[in-house]
């Protein structure tokens, strides 16, 4: 066999080749219609042989799924997310691209701010959504429309059944508690912008619970401020903070901007980090590692948070049983700003 002078070999090749019919091809290779065994290796050796690789359309058709998956950064009403610009997006992102690719679905990125005409004409298999928020309308939408959907941190008025890929957040929040009481600390207080999605909420009731467990008065500082405000109401916010009448001795900052430019205040009133402050934070934008001093940070691994959304999605797809909840375990990266003496 073989030897087509270059030829695409198509189906009906196979079918020839192997003395069957082109449907009897296509179930032998789908794995689906009822075949005898013998006949299906029959016809898969013969499609090996002559080098049948199935057109990716067809396929689909044949499986009932168009291969495409994607992947939205959810946001509150009104906010834009330049999610491009942050490591942990883009790191979770592309991991989530390889991960679909390996497993033959095509992942694209859908803007935020994508509204029902755009995703009614998509045609989608599934949806992975990235931090959902409270008042994203794009998550109702989807579930209305039946979309498979697997979540990067629950949606705080989800369901139960939610497939949801998350660090575990308690476990986290009390590794930087810990590590800051280690450090020295005995008024560690949180520092965050508004709560809109379920990951803050989260490390502030963890933080709380901590505080109770340790007899320490807890202090969590937010205003009402989104991620994306400006650098002088950033800076207004932690003037805020360490203009406390009995000022923490340590912060754990839920954002990283956050703690990059609290250093440079704390520096302007002769606060000294880590002497008089120990500084800790989640890695998001891979600009603590850069700081003077240099941040404590804690990794929530989105590259692994991708992976194993896509893969999540993927099963589901395919029909396999999939669990509710996976957690994803984080690690603490400890710089200077938390090593006293």
């Amino acid at each position: 066999m073989g030897g087509n002078g270059g030829k695409r070999i198509g189906i009906k090749d196979v079918a020839e080749a192997a003395g069957v019919s082109i449907t009897t091809v296509s179930h032998a290779l789908s794995g689906k219609g009822r075949l005898p065994e013998s006949t299906r290796e029959r016809v898969r050796a013969v499609a090996s042989e002559l080098g049948y690789v199935p057109h990716p359309a067809a396929r689909s058709l044949a499986i009932g799924r168009t291969g495409l998956i994607a992947t939205v950064v959810s946001a509150p009403a009104n906010a834009a997310i330049a999610f491009t610009e942050i490591d942990y997006y883009v790191d979770l992102l592309n991991a989530a691209t390889r991960t679909a690719l390996e497993r033959e679905s095509a992942l694209v990125i859908a803007p935020s701010t994508a509204g029902e005409e755009t995703w009614g004409r998509l045609p989608l298999d599934g949806v992975i959504v990235i931090d959902p928020a409270d008042d994203d309308a794009t998550i109702p939408m989807l579930r209305a429309r039946g979309v498979p959907m697997v979540f990067v941190g629950r949606d705080r008025h989800g369901a139960a059944e939610d497939l949801v890929v998350q660090n575990d957040r308690r476990a986290a929040t009390v590794s930087v508690l810990d590590h800051l009481r280690d450090a020295g600390a005995d008024r560690p207080a949180v520092l965050s912008f508004r709560t809109a999605e379920s990951f803050t909420a989260d490390c502030i009731e963890a933080y709380r619970t901590w505080c109770d467990a340790n007899g320490v008065a807890p202090l969590v500082r937010t205003d009402d401020l989104a991620a994306t405000v400006s650098p002088d109401e950033v800076r207004a916010l932690a003037e805020g903070f360490l203009d406390e009448p009995q000022r923490p001795d340590a912060v754990f900052c839920l954002y990283e901007r956050l703690a990059v430019e609290l250093l440079p205040v704390a520096r302007d009133r002769g606060v000294r980090v880590p002497q008089d402050l120990l500084v800790a934070t989640i890695s998001e934008l891979g600009r603590a590692r850069h700081a003077e001093p240099p941040i404590t940070t804690l990794e929530v691994e989105q590259d692994t948070l991708g992976a194993v959304a896509a893969e999540l999605l993927c099963d589901v797809l395919d029909g396999v049983p999939a669990t509710s909840v996976l957690d994803v375990p984080t690690r603490l990266t400890v710089r200077a700003s938390t090593e006293r003496g």
